[in-house]
């Protein structure tokens, strides 16, 4: 595989997630109700938001749901 000179030849960037806790708390939305929601546990949306949890679905599907707020 040729390397392009972006990054380490054969991985993938990670998706920032750093607009996730601001977005969510512009919307007044809480922990508690986000991970409602996706069927999940509050501390499943706090370690994604601060990541120490790596979940690009869940992520990306927590951000459009967010934006169409």
């Amino acid at each position: 595989m040729p390397w392009h000179g972006c990054g380490w030849p054969g991985t993938r960037s990670v998706p920032d997630i750093a607009d996730l806790r601001p977005l969510r708390q512009s919307k007044n939305s809480t922990l508690t109700a986000t991970a409602r929601h996706f069927g999940l546990w509050p501390t499943a949306i706090f370690n994604l938001e601060r990541g120490l949890r790596r979940d690009d679905e869940l992520a990306s599907a927590y951000r459009g749901w967010l934006n169409a707020a």
